[in-house]
């Protein structure tokens, strides 16, 4: 296909069929980037104890007594750590997971699309999956942060296009223990994927008229709800549990806030960040990227209904309407419910699935079109272009200023030369530095409880808080006070130092005694 103006320029044309292929370059360009600099990106990453929590949990869980898991339970993914753990070289597989899931995501979803309307769709779908702006890049370079979500939703994708592609039974079975594990592990994904599948995969059944369809899927669906409730029973049954999740609707007089919310984190999943300080890029490419972001999204929806009420091929509908509406739950979702507005900047972690139906969203509308090839094509190198300028900016990295990271050498040398490698430190300098420490140091989350401290129960096992000979150490952190002020018993402190805005005190026996350990 050809745009008419160009039939009498054959330069023109060369160029013009050139240039729908730059969302290969800008991808290609963007993974070359991430590749360039990904180990800083990771290190960086590791500063946040979301993050390094999962990471230190499996490398410690050893001791006895419940587990602790923040919000949602991660299972899957814990899983996998624990299988691999005994791996030398674990620790950087570990850190490489998140992003070899989201590129596998990517070129699910390329695949899929590709079979539905061509190559051109598939390879743009995929580029605009990939090249997401710096501060949800550094979501993905983690298995922590929902990246299961997405990965999951491009398997059912890629299931559902096979429904009227192959009739085998045990692909229906293996996608449903896929996708219930880990919809166990974080129940975003019955509304980032399985709902959305359910609809599509009934919307397939009843253009096609197969009955085979129907079956297949319905299994898939069944042994998904089955495989989330043998999940979740096998692990609380072994003492694992989820701690501070809240479910609830936002108030009515929120929703207007909460709308606007959204807007911005979908900016940001797109590289616009009109929510963190210091907003990048400059203006007006920032107005401009958060536009592109914000049409694409709505470009899966548009999709769905273009292809819809065209009466679309009903692989190719069935399609577009899982997309469509994974993107419209996930945004209603989002809004209706107030952890989002609570969580702040870090809940575009909701929305990395946004990526992907986005990408096909636009792929689709324009797979048809050689002008919207054209337009969509300038579009994804655009925000690949602006977003691979913010990451070499080092607008995806944030722990500069962090205390933790400037003094970290120095406060382990110090902690090794006194014998004191076991601690106790607030939430967000815990687990974090015994990560970072290369698991030299053990320092396990605490809390103010009066006189004393209570355990800081994310990403822990209770056996870290009995006691055990040995000196200790406890951190106290005046940049975010996650422990306000100094308790009584540092009066027994042995020595102590200043290492910034961080107080070190040390001890020659273990603080665990001033530790109020909750009734079991």
């Amino acid at each position: 296909m050809t745009l008419a103006w160009t039939q009498d320029k054959p330069g023109i044309r060369r160029f013009v069929v050139v240039m729908r292929w730059l969302p290969a370059l800008a991808a290609a360009a963007y993974l070359a980037t991430v590749a360039v600099l990904g180990p800083e990106l990771v290190r960086d990453v590791g500063w946040d104890t979301d993050v390094s929590g999962p990471l230190v949990l499996a490398e410690r869980l050893r001791g006895s007594g419940p587990v602790f898991i923040p919000h949602y339970g991660e299972w899957t993914s814990l899983w996998w750590l624990l299988a691999t753990r005994t791996l030398p070289w674990h620790a950087q597989l570990w850190e490489a997971t998140g992003y070899v899931f989201a590129v596998t995501a990517a070129v699910l979803l390329g695949w899929a699309t590709t079979r539905v309307a061509g190559k051109w769709a598939g390879l743009t779908a995929a580029a605009a999956a990939l090249v997401v702006g710096p501060f949800a890049l550094r979501s993905l370079m983690t298995v922590a942060l929902h990246v299961t979500n997405s990965f999951t939703a491009a398997v059912l994708g890629v299931a559902l296009v096979l429904l009227t592609r192959t009739r085998s039974w045990s692909l229906a079975v293996a996608v449903g223990l896929l996708a219930g594990a880990n919809a166990a592990s974080d129940p975003l994904l019955w509304i980032a994927g399985i709902v959305p599948f359910a609809l599509a995969a009934s919307l397939l059944a009843r253009t096609t008229r197969r009955i085979d369809v129907a079956f297949r899927a319905a299994i898939t669906l069944g042994v998904t709800i089955v495989s989330a409730i043998a999940t979740n029973l096998l692990m609380h049954g072994l003492g694992f549990h989820v701690v501070g999740l809240s479910i609830g609707l936002a108030p009515v007089r929120d929703l207007p806030a909460n709308t606007l919310h959204l807007g911005r984190m979908v900016a940001l999943l797109g590289g616009a960040n009109y929510a963190l300080p210091g907003g990048y890029p400059r203006e007006p490419l920032r107005a401009l990227l958060a536009m592109l972001v914000l049409a694409a999204v709505v470009a899966s929806a548009l999709a769905a209904v273009k292809l819809t009420v065209r009466r679309a091929e009903p692989v190719a509908r069935a399609y577009a309407c899982y997309w469509g509406s994974a993107s419209i739950l996930l945004c209603v979702i989002f809004v209706i419910t107030p952890n989002a507005a609570a969580l702040g900047p870090n809940s575009v972690n909701y929305l990395l699935t946004l990526a992907l139906a986005a990408g096909t969203g636009v792929a689709l509308l324009a797979a048809r079109s050689p002008r919207g090839q054209l337009a969509v094509a300038l579009a994804v190198a655009t925000v690949g272009a602006i977003n691979i300028a913010g990451i070499v900016g080092g607008h995806a990295e944030m722990a500069a200023g962090n205390p933790l990271d400037t003094y970290q050498q120095p406060l382990v040398r110090l902690l090794e030369r006194n014998g004191a490698t076991r601690g106790y430190a607030g939430y967000w300098d815990a687990q974090n530095l015994s990560w970072q420490s290369g698991m030299r140091l053990l320092v396990a989350p605490v809390q103010r409880c009066g006189a004393q401290l209570c355990p800081y129960n994310f990403f822990t096992i209770r056996s870290w808080y009995e006691q055990h000979r040995g000196p200790t150490f406890l951190i106290l952190d005046a940049a975010n006070r996650f422990i306000p002020g100094a308790p009584p018993f540092v009066s027994d402190a042995t020595a102590s130092y200043h290492f910034g805005t961080l107080m070190v005190y040390l001890f020659d026996y273990d603080i665990a005694r001033h530790i109020r350990l909750p009734a079991t």
